[in-house]
């Protein structure tokens, strides 16, 4: 029985002879570790292509091509989480949408890697197949490699990235793209896992995981809309500032790419603004419920959707904290649907907890990474607070779920 089978994915056909039985470092591997490679190169060149046409149709770019590979190398280590150095100042602004297309990569490869290998024999350690964990290292390594030679060649440019960094975009990416990949073997067949493979939450806490990921992507979506809503509502003013840094066709291109990847990082600034911490976009221009405060604002277009310095409504308060608690009790039917109908209250009210505070981390964690610095001074923290974040969006959306919870229960009883 090869992953091929258990995931149901290739063509119809024997499994691979060279990775049926026998050791588990057989030829099967090699093939594992040149698709971990290509993994790496694919994954360069969605980030390092568009640096390099944009570079090249640049007239006014008197650089020569090794800066520019070295500027894109730097680039494609920032989307992977990677903190770069420029000059005095850091940056370290992750476009999270560019980081999902590279965990997404890094899966679609860790799945091709596996689907011709053997899942039989003895686990190692206890977790994995024999042949299938050597194939997973093997795809690692590979990956492994790509990026250590782009940390070389960002690291002789003008933006190297700082070295404690690099254990994101080297680790943690592809071990996201990894244990995905793996989920998908393991929910297909769970004999596939190990004995030490456990579940690390119990099962009435982890069966509110999916319904606050479903949240968690709500919020985004909404948020996402009402950026996409304001550069259309603002759109003299993002022209403006378009105009302003007058690109070519292909500089538009990449500008525009650029702003795209960047798009969940706003969308979780409009949350922490409906949620109440707000954001700030440089040192002392922030916008919360109160209002909008001006500042000299970074050279990018979607910037220009920005409300206009000033006072909110109080009204604007209350009508956040509702959209939230509504936010809540749907993310509470969501997750008081994955438990029987006649479950006790106590189970009910866990289960939605543990929802809410799915969705509460999901989004803190995205401002962690999300957020951050575009420079030095008054560019050196962008975003909004991760922890406070964290904290009052799983209080507000508590609020509805219990409520949801409590309705159920007295409709239940009628």
């Amino acid at each position: 029985m090869t992953v091929t089978d258990r995931l149901r994915s290739a063509l119809p056909g024997s499994a691979d002879p060279e990775v049926e039985g026998g050791s588990p470092w057989g030829p099967g591997w090699r093939r594992s570790g040149l698709i971990g490679v290509a993994t790496g190169l694919v994954s360069a060149l969605v980030v390092l292509g568009p640096v390099l046409l944009a570079w090249g149709s640049d007239p006014r770019s008197s650089a020569g091509g090794g800066d520019a590979v070295a500027v894109g190398a730097s680039l494609w280590l920032l989307v992977g989480g990677a903190h770069l150095v420029a000059g005095a100042a850091t940056v370290s602004l992750v476009p999270l949408l560019g980081l999902a297309v590279l965990v997404v990569l890094a899966r679609y490869g860790a799945r091709e890697a596996m689907v011709r290998v053997s899942t039989e024999g003895g686990h190692w350690a206890g977790l994995l197949p024999r042949p299938l964990a050597a194939a997973a290292g093997a795809w690692w390594a590979g990956y492994a490699l790509v990026v250590g030679v782009g940390w070389v060649l960002a690291a002789r440019g003008p933006m190297p990235p700082h070295p404690w960094s690099v254990v994101l975009p080297l680790l943690v990416v592809p071990l996201l793209g990894l244990g995905i990949a793996l989920h998908a073997v393991g929910r297909d067949d769970p004999d596939v896992l190990g004995p030490r493979v456990v579940p690390v939450l119990p099962d009435v806490v982890a069966r509110g995981v999916g319904p606050g990921v479903a949240g968690a992507g709500l919020l985004v979506g909404l948020g996402a809309l009402v950026v996409v809503v304001a550069v259309v509502v603002s759109w003299p003013q993002v022209a403006a500032v378009q105009a302003g840094l007058a690109p070519d066709g292909t500089g538009s291109a990449v500008l525009l790419g650029a702003q795209l990847a960047g798009l969940p990082n706003l969308a979780t600034w409009v949350v922490s603004f409906v949620a109440g911490p707000g954001f700030s976009v440089v040192d002392g221009a922030g916008i919360s419920w109160d209002g909008a405060e001006s500042g000299l604002l970074p050279m990018v277009p979607v910037l220009g959707a920005l409300p206009q310095p000033g006072h909110f409504p109080g009204v604007v308060g209350v009508v956040c904290v509702l959209l939230l608690v509504a936010a809540g009790a749907w993310v509470g039917r969501r997750a008081v649907a994955t438990v029987a109908r006649l479950s006790r209250l106590r189970t009910k009210l866990v289960v939605a907890t543990s929802a809410c505070a799915t969705t509460a981390v999901v989004l803190g964690l995205l401002d962690l990474v999300g957020g951050g610095s575009l420079g030095q001074f008054r560019l050196s923290s962008i975003g909004a607070p991760a922890t406070e974040l964290t904290l009052v969006l799983f209080a507000e959306l508590l609020v509805g779920a219990v409520g949801y919870v409590l309705r159920d229960a007295w409709r239940l009883r009628r």
